[in-house]
């Protein structure tokens, strides 16, 4: 995802030293009588090079805003708490655990040694255990961390994700299966950006036993798509997982980028779209998410400032919308309902059966937060 007006690749990392909530520049009515449910949690970059994570309402004001030491990527909600888990950018050295109700950072978990975070994570049913992508780089292969959310998450153990470049995990039956995004690409600390098999990649979407990591099926692509990289994943209705993936070969290949499985299918569906607003995804896909139905997905493409949406039943396309480097998706309280909100500023309510966009920023805020990739819909 790209920030419009400055290179978030080059805002400066460590900006604040402190933890501190910061004054917020707007208290909107939150929509639920000032209590906490209904947060929409946000990170973002400015303009002064710092990073921060925004609680926000259902009206779009900033109930909070908490400071972070450098650019975060996505974040996972412990059941029956107040907290959740706020991964570092890939490859992260750090996630901090943040109560919402209070809007502050109250832990932080380090990367192990010879590991780096991936960006994503997922708990448990009970929320007693953590589940985190990271890289084995020694190793070139993917590993899930465990930890004990009850012990002050100390690092318990971890299994295989039975593939390379893990991204994103969720969580099916109840907590007890684990469905994994295996990205297919190499990389190592020392060149974060670097992929170092392009030709070699291996993308899969795995299943594995929550418990102790068995691997329960592994689903590949069809070898002319082996550049098809599985980066993002949901879960809807039925347990049905919408996949959004990158392509990193040619850019003028075509290849479809939207697909969906259900466990114990041989193959996932690719779906289709049409060619002019696949070609405007410029081969790249930012984020997925069910709406609260679990019948609606949608699917954001920053690169082409493209969000499209999907009927999951049906397994079509159902419209897209226009916003500057959108990216970031959460679920609104109503079914077919989403929040989308873009590097560039924007944060719109978007109803994917009417089409219907509502901005809910104003033009004239005197603070411009360039939105990141994830959004976490929290308390509803």
């Amino acid at each position: 995802m790209r920030l419009t007006g400055i290179n978030r690749r080059h805002l400066l990392l460590g900006a604040m030293a402190g933890y501190a909530v910061r004054p917020v520049w707007a208290r909107a009515d939150t929509g639920f009588g000032g209590k906490r449910g209904g947060l929409f949690l946000a990170a973002y970059g400015n303009e002064g090079g710092e990073f921060g994570l925004a609680a926000l309402g259902q009206g779009g004001g900033v109930v909070w805003d908490l400071p972070l030491p450098a650019r975060v990527h996505a974040a996972a909600a412990r059941p029956h708490s107040d907290e959740i888990v706020q991964f570092a950018r890939r490859p992260g050295r750090f996630a901090a655990i943040v109560d919402i109700a209070a809007g502050q950072q109250i832990n932080r978990i380090e990367n192990a040694p010879g590991r780096r975070f991936n960006g994503h994570g997922s708990f448990g049913s009970e929320g007693r255990i953590l589940y985190a992508t990271e890289n084995d780089f020694a190793g070139a292969r993917g590993v899930i961390g465990i930890y004990d959310a009850g012990n002050a998450y100390r690092r318990i153990g971890e299994f295989s994700t039975h593939g390379v470049g893990p991204h994103e995990i969720v969580a099916l039956s109840g907590g007890h299966v684990l469905a994994i995004a295996n990205g297919g690409i190499q990389t190592h600390p020392d060149m974060p950006r670097l992929k170092l098999n392009l030709q070699q990649m291996t993308p899969s979407l795995v299943y594995v036993d929550a418990r102790h990591g068995q691997l329960l099926q592994k689903v590949r692509l069809p070898p002319s798509l082996h550049q098809l990289s599985i980066r993002h994943l949901a879960v809807g209705r039925d347990e049905v997982v919408a996949i959004a993936m990158q392509y990193e070969g040619a850019t003028g290949d075509r290849v479809p980028l939207v697909a969906m499985h259900r466990r114990g299918a041989e193959h996932v569906q690719l779906l289709d779209l049409p060619e002019k607003l696949r070609r405007r995804m410029k081969q790249y896909c930012g984020s997925v998410c069910f709406d609260r139905s679990g019948r609606v997905f949608a699917v954001s493409a920053p690169r082409g400032n493209l969000v499209t949406f999907w009927d999951a039943g049906q397994g079509t396309f159902m419209r897209a919308i226009t916003l500057a480097d959108g990216c970031a998706l959460a679920p609104d309280a109503t079914a077919g309902a989403f929040l989308v909100a873009g590097g560039a500023g924007d944060l719109v309510r978007v109803h994917a059966v009417s089409g219907m966009v509502d901005p809910l920023l104003p033009r004239n805020r005197p603070m411009v937060r360039h939105w990141d990739n994830h959004m976490l819909a929290a308390g509803m």
